[in-house]
C-alpha cells in the first residue's frame, strides 16, 4: 500500500447556488508519495507515465472539469525520492446543502478527490507539512456570502457501483465555510412580515358587532403574508423540513389565523359580556405575540447561530496552528547549513559543496550571480525562500512535466560554489499561489 498525501488550496470561489446546490470553485490540488525505484537512476529521463500512479480524479464535480495536471521529482540523492502531481481544476461542484438555519445557514463546501485504486492499494491523507489553505479575497459572491478562513479535511470510504461491494475506494474531501449574510431577508422578510402580523391587532379598533369588516380586514392581512411565504420558497430547493425563516413565517400565519378565527367567534357572543371578552382577547394577543418574539430571538441566538461560534472559534484554531507550522518553518531555517530537514518545511532540494578559504572570497558573487538567473522555466535550478521574491516576477512555471536534479546541472556547479540551495514546501506554495493567480485572469 502506497500513502499518498494531498494537499488542497481554493484559489477561488464563484457563485454558490443554493437552489441547485451547487458552486464554482477553482483549486490547486498538490499530490505526493515516495518512488523508491527512482532511488539511484537518471532522474532527467521521468516519465510520469511509466511509474506507478495514484489516479487521481475528482469525485463531486459536475460537467466538464477543466484540469492542467503536471509532475515534479524531488531527490536530494540520500533519501527516497518524492513525485510531486500538481494540478489546478476550475469547475462546479455538486454540494448537499444544510437549510435548516436559513438565512444564518452556513455551508460546507468541499472538494472530494479518490481513486479508482482500491484501500489495499493506496492510503490517502493529508500533507503532514502543510495545511489546506484558502484565499477569501478572490470570491465573487461576497454581497450574499461572507467566507471562514479555516480548511478542514477529512478521509472516507466510497463503493463504486460498477465493482463488488468489497473493493471500496478511498477519498480525501477538503471542506471550506461560507456564512450566508442575512441582513437582506432581516429587511426584506422577518421585518414585513413582523409588520402585517402587527398590523392585524388594528382590526379590534373596529366595534366588535361588525365582524365582517375586521374578517375583511384579517384576511387582506393573511393573503399577504401567503405572498410573502412563495417569494421565500423561490429562493430555496425542495426541502422536505422547515427552515428558521419558514418556521417564523408560518407562526406569524398562525397568529393572523387566530386573529381571524377569533374576530368570527365576536359576532355570535353575548352583546353583554362580548366588549370585555374582546378587551381581554386583545391583551392576551398582544402578550402571546411578544413573548412569541422574545423566545424566537433567545431561540435564535442559542440554536441556529451557535454553528457560526463554532465556525469562528475554529478559525481561530486554524490559524493559531498555521502560526505554528511557520514557527516550526522558521526554526529550521535557522538550522545548519548540510542539515536536511524534514518536519512543516521539508527541503526538496539540496546541493551542498565545498569551498577552500581561497575560493571563500569570490563566493559572495558568484552566489549573487546564481540568485539572479537561479529560477529557470524548466525548474533546472530553485532558489530559497529569500532568493525567490527577487527572481519570480522576473520568470514563470511551465506547467508539464518539470525535474528537479541538483545533481547533474553542469552550469550551477559552475556558478555556484560553497552555499546550499534549499527549496522548501513554503517556496511551492508560494510559487503556485503567484502564478495561479496570475494565470486564473487566461482560464
Amino acid at each position: 500500500m502506497v500513502t499518498v498525501e494531498l494537499r488542497l488550496v481554493f484559489l477561488k470561489l464563484g457563485e454558490i447556488d443554493t437552489l441547485k446546490e451547487q458552486f464554482q470553485a477553482e483549486a490547486f490540488i498538490q499530490a505526493r508519495w515516495s518512488e523508491p525505484t527512482l532511488k539511484g537512476t537518471d532522474i532527467d529521463s521521468f516519465e510520469p507515465s511509466k511509474f506507478w500512479n495514484p489516479l487521481l480524479y475528482v469525485d463531486n464535480s459536475v460537467g466538464d472539469l477543466k484540469n492542467d495536471t503536471w509532475h515534479k521529482v524531488v531527490y536530494d540523492g540520500i533519501d527516497t525520492p518524492m513525485i510531486y502531481e500538481m494540478r489546478k481544476i476550475k469547475g462546479v461542484f455538486l454540494e448537499n446543502l444544510e437549510l435548516n438555519d436559513f438565512p444564518v445557514d452556513v455551508q460546507d463546501l468541499s472538494i472530494t478527490i479518490s481513486t479508482t485504486r482500491t484501500v489495499n492499494e493506496v492510503f490517502l491523507t493529508a500533507d503532514t507539512d502543510q495545511l489546506s489553505a484558502i484565499n477569501t479575497h478572490a470570491f465573487i459572491d461576497q454581497q450574499e456570502w461572507r467566507l471562514h478562513e479555516h480548511v478542514e479535511t477529512s478521509t472516507k470510504l466510497l463503493s463504486s457501483p460498477f465493482t463488488p461491494s468489497q473493493n471500496q475506494h478511498p477519498a480525501f474531501s477538503a471542506t471550506c465555510r461560507a456564512a450566508r449574510r442575512p441582513g437582506y431577508f432581516y429587511w426584506n422578510v422577518y421585518f414585513l412580515i413582523f409588520f402585517i402580523t402587527a398590523m392585524a391587532f388594528t382590526t379590534f379598533s373596529v366595534t366588535y358587532n361588525l365582524p365582517q369588516n375586521r374578517l375583511q380586514l384579517s384576511f387582506t392581512l393573511l393573503l399577504t403574508a401567503v405572498t410573502f411565504k412563495w417569494v421565500v420558497v423561490r429562493c430555496l430547493p425542495t426541502i422536505s423540513y422547515l427552515t428558521t425563516l419558514d418556521k417564523y413565517v408560518l407562526l406569524s400565519m398562525v397568529m393572523l389565523c387566530v386573529v381571524c378565527g377569533w374576530h368570527a367567534i365576536i359576532a355570535i357572543c353575548p352583546t353583554n359580556v362580548a366588549p370585555r371578552w374582546d378587551n381581554i382577547a386583545f391583551i392576551t394577543l398582544a402578550v402571546i405575540y411578544t413573548l412569541f418574539h422574545l423566545i424566537f430571538f433567545f431561540w435564535m441566538y442559542f440554536v441556529t447561530y451557535r454553528r457560526r461560534r463554532i465556525m469562528k472559534r475554529k478559525d481561530r484554531e486554524y490559524m493559531k496552528d498555521r502560526l505554528e507550522h511557520l514557527s516550526t518553518f522558521g526554526n529550521q531555517l535557522g538550522d545548519e547549513s548540510n542539515k536536511y530537514v524534514s518536519s512543516a518545511a521539508t527541503t526538496v532540494v539540496r546541493k551542498t559543496t565545498t569551498t577552500s578559504k581561497s575560493e571563500h572570497r569570490s563566493s559572495n558573487s558568484s552566489e549573487d550571480a546564481h540568485r539572479r538567473h537561479s529560477v529557470e522555466p524548466n525548474h533546472q535550478v530553485l532558489v530559497n525562500k529569500y532568493a525567490f521574491d527577487q527572481s519570480l516576477s522576473r520568470t514563470s512555471m511551465r506547467p508539464p512535466t518539470s525535474i528537479v536534479n541538483p545533481l547533474s546541472n553542469r552550469q550551477y556547479n559552475n556558478n555556484y560554489t560553497g552555499q546550499q540551495v534549499l527549496l522548501t514546501s513554503g517556496d511551492i506554495e508560494a510559487m503556485t499561489m503567484k502564478q495561479f493567480q496570475m494565470g486564473s485572469l487566461g482560464c
